[in-house]
């Protein structure tokens, strides 16, 4: 008689063996709880809706995330098209510091440097390009002996490493005092010299003395030094006829008028104002005029036609209009610099603030979170902090974030929120809560991506950043929606060492779409941003980038350990023309392979033929990412269109099996058999079962899932009869 061993004992049966392969066991996300439920055909993901952003590296469609992007624009729900297309904006050949329009036109500020950009030629006319003259960082040689010097000074100074301290002695005589020989410049496109004079002791009134400009032993041009005031710093820009200055390689410090002994400081001088590295730049009106300011650590200039610039004494590091005055900062946030009221190129006051601000980077107006009070905030690598004006006080603000670097490079007031760039983040404050909101959260930007967040501009609702890579990394332009969140790709560069670090918008009422500026390594580049829609499809003159990179969908992972088929892939397309070469790639990778294999094209709209993995027969895998790439031909206005992407796969669990047989309790041993079978049933464990009764041969780990009984009872009470037994593998990894 044939038997089986079931958990160590052998039972007779009284049937064949029947085995079946159980349901595969398709995962289901359930409301709660993993469930398990029949399967027939095969599944499908749907990726349609990308506008909660990039940064996440696992996930499924209804996420409605991406892992990253670059060239695609994923900003309205099924429909993604090309990002815009980027213009290199002529030369600039400086690294620029700051963007801005003034006067219906626009500007970039760089090193000793600042242009407007021409619409008709294309091109950067250069407004402001100082022209040094002498940094009075090294000392004079003295044309009297030991009756005149002018020696390398520290102690009091505006720019560079030091100045010159100029001592006339009672002896001295008119005429040349001191020279120095200097690199041969030509100052022929100027009318001006520029100058620092601080008056140490003795008198200097105007025209006692003058700077002579040589070429070679020949006189070029003479410039009278205005007025000294003891113990204050002057700034001074002296009208010169310097048309004959062709290469000044010396200057010479002259005394029309003798004044006995007497002491002053000289630094910095220069043909047009001198600014050595500028910081910031803003436009402001006051009462009398509209003023592009243009500052750096330790001064500023203006003008009011972006022409002609004058010095802006008083006023020095980040700018900000509050309360009817221009306001500055130092970069330690020790001082806070203000206009007169209304009045931008009057006297101006400071005061000073207590505290270790660490470095300041950003000084702007906005509103007290708590009540609209307006006021006038800062930010630096320590925080975020109010000014009280009145009585001169910074208020830190109760937010933190990590002491790095760049830290507080960027601030904000914007849509009722203070919004800071935190490093690699960006905080958004908002009363009573603050929350981290940048590229650095969840997965964050891939490697060979990341950096540091620059600047902040904004366009309707939209909050646009650029990620600094600075010299390892790429750097990237990317916008989040204010209401709806999600951070999307706008452009990145071609290669690493090309940082971006400032940005600035241009309404459509001054550029077709409008526009947006950005300084890319030492050049300017611009883009077409809409300031009427978002949706950029609306817009029939709007113009796409050529092609873009990978725009790659979460890796798919479902229940990652359960082996599945890869399919096809089908979507819903628009405007995607075989013979306009404008077409949409779809490319995968397995198992945490990069998304870099191609699948196929999309040549044709609005339901172009599926693509099949190996030929239809379908491909095994445990996760797969996918990824697409977009692609256009010569017309710069159109684009192809991705409106929906569907994954077809089929889930292919281990197999399990079950049997079915029968046990026959018909012998004196009756009982013990039934008991023995309960007990099995009973068992919260699995069991070891060998259907070929050989316990030297294959066995399988079961649960006896069913136990039919149909016995009877036998006058002493004993169980006779059959057991109909049901056992099932119910797991194999």
């Amino acid at each position: 008689m044939r038997q089986v061993n079931l958990n160590g004992t052998y039972f007779p049966i009284h049937s064949d063996i029947r085995t079946k392969r159980i349901n595969p066991w398709k995962a289901k996300l359930g409301a709660s709880s993993l469930e398990y439920s029949d399967f027939s055909q095969a599944e499908l993901e749907e990726y349609f809706d990308f506008r909660n952003g990039i940064g996440k590296k696992r996930g499924v469609g209804s996420d409605s995330r991406l892992d990253w992007s670059e060239g695609i624009d994923f900003t309205s729900e099924g429909q993604a098209v090309l990002d815009p297309l980027v213009t290199t904006a002529g030369t600039f050949a400086e690294a620029p510091v700051k963007i801005l329009d003034f006067q219906d036109a626009t500007y970039a500020v760089g090193t000793s440097k600042v242009s407007k950009w021409n619409t008709s030629t294309s091109a950067w006319d250069t407004k402001w390009d100082v022209k040094e003259i002498f940094d009075c960082d090294t000392a004079w040689v003295s044309e009297q002996g030991a009756n005149a010097s002018g020696v390398q000074y520290t102690d009091i100074m505006k720019e560079g490493t030091a100045s010159t301290l100029v001592t006339i002695g009672a002896a001295a005589t008119t005429g040349d005092v001191l020279s120095k020989a200097i690199s041969e410049v030509d100052l022929t496109s100027k009318n001006n010299v520029c100058f620092w004079l601080y008056l140490v002791s003795g008198t200097v009134s105007a025209s006692d003395f003058s700077f002579k400009l040589y070429d070679g032993a020949v006189l070029k041009a003479t410039v009278n030094i205005p007025a000294g005031v003891t113990s204050t710093w002057g700034y001074h820009k002296v009208t010169a006829d310097l048309s004959a200055c062709t290469a000044i390689d010396n200057i010479i410090l002259y005394m029309n008028t003798d004044r006995g002994a007497l002491s002053f400081i000289l630094d910095i001088i220069t043909a047009d104002p001198f600014l050595a590295t500028p910081l910031d730049a803003v436009v402001v009106t006051d009462a009398t005029d509209e003023y592009l300011v243009v500052s750096d650590a330790n001064f500023a200039i203006y003008s009011t036609d972006g022409a002609t610039w004058i010095g802006l004494v008083g006023c020095q590091g980040y700018l900000a209009w509050y309360d009817t005055k221009l306001r500055s900062i130092d970069t330690d946030g020790g001082t806070v610099r203000s206009s007169a009221a209304n009045n931008v190129d009057g006297t101006w006051t400071t005061f000073d603030l207590t505290g270790d601000f660490g470095t300041v980077y950003s000084l702007f107006e906005g509103k007290l979170l708590a009540d609209g009070t307006p006021t006038i905030y800062f930010t630096g690598t320590k925080g975020l902090y109010t000014i009280d004006v009145t009585n001169e006080i910074a208020y830190q603000q109760e937010v933190a974030y990590p002491p790095l670097t760049y830290a507080g490079h960027k601030g904000m007031y914007w849509n009722s929120n203070v919004w800071v760039a935190t490093g690699y983040g960006i905080l958004k404050v908002a009363p009573s809560v603050a929350t981290f909101i940048g590229p650095d959260l969840d997965d964050g930007l891939p490697s060979g991506y990341q950096g540091l967040i620059y600047d902040l501009e904004t366009v309707n609702n939209w909050l646009v950043f650029c990620v600094n890579g600075g010299t390892t990394d790429k750097s990237s332009i990317l916008k989040r929606n204010s209401t709806l969140g999600g951070n999307l790709q706008i452009y990145t560069t071609s290669a690493a060492n090309n940082p971006i670090a400032c940005l600035h918008h241009s309404p459509s009422s001054l550029y077709t779409n409008g526009r947006l500026w950005f300084g890319e390594g030492t050049g300017i580049k611009y883009m077409m941003f809409t300031d009427t829609t978002s949706n950029v499809k609306q817009v029939a003159t709007y113009t796409y980038v050529n092609d873009s990179g990978y725009g790659k969908f979460p890796i798919f992972r479902k229940l990652a350990a359960i082996s599945k088929t890869a399919l096809g892939v089908a979507a819903i397309t628009k405007s995607c023309v075989d013979v306009n070469n404008e077409y949409i790639e779809v490319f995968y990778g397995l198992n945490g392979a990069a998304p870099t294999t191609s699948l196929g094209t999309f040549l044709t709209s609005p339901k172009p033929t599926a693509l099949t993995f190996n030929s239809g027969l379908g491909t095994a895998f445990y996760t797969i990412q996918l990824a697409v790439k977009l692609y256009r031909g010569a017309t710069t206005t159109n684009s192809p269109e991705l409106e929906s992407l569907m994954f077809y796969y089929i889930p292919c669990p281990s197999t399990i099996l079950a049997w079915q047989f029968r046990i026959e309790c018909t012998d004196e041993n009756s009982a013990e058999t039934i008991a023995a079978m309960e007990a099995i049933r009973d068992t919260n464990t699995l069991v070891a079962f060998y259907p070929s009764g050989d316990v030297n041969k294959t066995s399988y780990n079961i649960k006896l899932t069913q136990l039919g009984e149909q016995v009877m009872f036998e006058e002493q009470g004993a169980k006779q009869g059959y057991l109909d037994v049901t056992c099932e593998e119910v797991f194999k990894g």
